[in-house]
């Protein structure tokens, strides 16, 4: 009977440990399905911000705005209910890093193909744009000293009046926070931060900040050599099971029209991507809702086609 009990709590502790430690972390989805995690909604409560709820729930500013568009955050009453978007459709792109632009989300794949780790992460404002990229990771390190680049130090001393050092070494008042992977693109850098808050916003100066959590974990399982795919995807369109979704999110201004892989301007194609080796009768007026709106959550515009069609 003890040993019945043992294994009981021992079976209950490893499920709580699991759901707590893995935040983030997904079973990559069967072959031919795209989606992943589960959408849910919340109830507000005495003292729940903008900010609280975002880093409970581990979602973007932007994206519990644009999932709740008749939700004014600032003026938050006990009892209303908030809609978490916690389901993705995963990029095309399914190895090594994955940053999408207007999701303000990082993407990393297991090497052995099942799981998938996801988070919000902070990237570049209005005239210093992360830029799209294929990149790896060429270095990483605890505990990094930020060599300020003249452009950032020309800024602040023109916007404030304050001089950066030439270095400002590990500890609070590092930007790079506890963890940094260097990318092949020269300047650029994956890391953490020391404020919290500004993760899921464009307000870096075009690097990409997590929390610790998210970024201790992408130094422990990252290897030097792990690709870094930076793209600008607003639409993408995905599988789970016969029905076909598509999920958008608003355009982010300071990008050209992209001309290559890295980048996906119009939900057409991301359907067309989705589907040109798997027919499917689409509902367009579907689309053009899903599209106006700009709700950044997966919904339903089609199903697969089938010669009874």
């Amino acid at each position: 009977m003890k040993a019945w009990i043992g294994l009981i709590i021992a079976v209950i502790l490893n499920s709580f440990l699991s759901t707590t430690t893995l935040a983030g972390e997904y079973d990559m989805p069967p072959i031919g399905d795209d989606i992943v995690g589960q959408n849910y909604s919340i109830t507000v409560q005495k003292g729940d911000s903008l900010t609280t709820i975002r880093k409970q729930n581990e979602v973007s500013y932007d994206e519990l705005l644009e999932a709740n568009p008749n939700i004014n955050f600032y003026k938050l009453k006990v009892g209303q209910r908030i809609f978490i978007p916690k389901q993705f459709i995963l990029p095309k792109f399914r190895q090594g890093i994955v940053i999408n632009i207007p999701e303000l989300r990082l993407y990393y794949f297991d090497p052995d193909g099942s799981h998938v780790h996801t988070y919000p992460v902070g990237l570049g404002r209005m005239g210093w744009r992360t830029p799209m990229a294929a990149a790896t990771v060429v270095r990483k390190e605890e505990d990094p000293t930020w060599y300020v680049p003249n452009s950032i130090r020309d800024y602040v001393l023109n916007k404030t009046g304050e001089l950066l050092p030439d270095a400002v070494p590990p500890g609070p008042k590092n930007p790079l926070g506890k963890y940094a992977l260097y990318l092949s693109k020269n300047g650029y850098l994956i890391h953490g931060t020391n404020a919290p808050n500004s993760v899921g916003t464009f307000i870096s100066s075009g690097c990409m900040r997590l929390l610790r959590e998210p970024i201790e974990l992408l130094y422990q399982e990252v290897q030097v050599g792990t690709p870094v795919r930076i793209i600008n995807y607003p639409n993408k369109a995905g599988w789970r099971g016969d029905k076909l979704y598509l999920e958008s999110h608003k355009p982010v201004e300071g990008y050209a029209n992209p001309s290559s892989s890295l980048g996906n301007p119009d939900a057409q194609t991301a359907i067309y991507e989705a589907i040109h080796l798997r027919p499917a009768q689409i509902n367009w007026s579907a689309v053009s809702q899903n599209v106006r709106e700009h709700l950044g959550i997966p919904e339903p515009i089609g199903y697969r086609f089938t010669i009874n069609d």
